[in-house]
Order: C-alpha cells, then sequence, then structure tokens
C-alpha cells in the first residue's frame, strides 16, 4: 500500500506543476480581450476560468465570466462526477481522477448545472 500511496503523491504532484506551468503561460501571454485560454489549476483552488471538482465539491461554486470564455472543470475526486448544465446547453461525460472538461460560453446568461451522479454537487456559470 505504501508504494500505492507514494506513487499517488507523486502523480498529484505532476499535475500540480503541470497545471501552474500552464497558468504561467496564460498570465504572461498579451490580449487583454475577454477570451480566456482554457488552463487550469491542478490541486490549489480555482482561476477565474476554472472549476475544481474536489471533496464531492464545484470549487468555485459560482463563477463569473464573460462571453467567449472557455471553462475547464478538472476532476479531482477518485468518485466519477460529471457536470450537466440545467438547459442541456452542456454536458461532460463521467470523469474522475484528473480528467478534465471544458466548455467555451459564447452567450450570456446564468448557466446552472449540477453533478448528475451526485445532484447535491451544484454550481453556476454567470456569462456577461
Amino acid at each position: 500500500m505504501t508504494r500505492i500511496h507514494r506513487s499517488a503523491k507523486v502523480a498529484t504532484a505532476l499535475v500540480t506543476v503541470v497545471a501552474c506551468a500552464g497558468l504561467l503561460a496564460s498570465c504572461s501571454s498579451s490580449g487583454g480581450g475577454s477570451k480566456s485560454g482554457g488552463s487550469s489549476s491542478g490541486g490549489g483552488g480555482a482561476t477565474g476560468n476554472a472549476v475544481d471538482v474536489k471533496n464531492f465539491s464545484f470549487n468555485p461554486s459560482s463563477l463569473t465570466v464573460s462571453k467567449g470564455t472557455k471553462v475547464t472543470w478538472t476532476f479531482d475526486d477518485s468518485a466519477k462526477h460529471n457536470v450537466t448544465d440545467s438547459k442541456n446547453t452542456f454536458k461532460s461525460s463521467d470523469l474522475s481522477g484528473g480528467g478534465k472538461y471544458s466548455f467555451t460560453f459564447t452567450n450570456a446568461g446564468t448557466y446552472s448545472y449540477i453533478c448528475s451522479i451526485h445532484p447535491y454537487m451544484k454550481g453556476t456559470i454567470t456569462v456577461k
């Protein structure tokens, strides 16, 4: 078991390093427009266009973005989850263990979503 536990820690550290590199790359690019690059944070909380799915919750549970922004959900639980919009605008497959799902919001409005496997998990994306 210790070997598996160590492997999981190494894998988590690698995901964090890769995600941080993506964040640095997106921060250094110019372009000040409303379109975001789709990078997401890996274990340390969400950035302006990323949602972490961990501990049976969406973090942040509420996000406000501009039209044209690509939001990425990163599924860091061992249990499978998904994101399902109440208007059927977007729906991910069931993901876990670092899986990612992205959706680009092109229309203004409020998008409420849940994990259809665990409907008490709720989130909202507001697009301006």
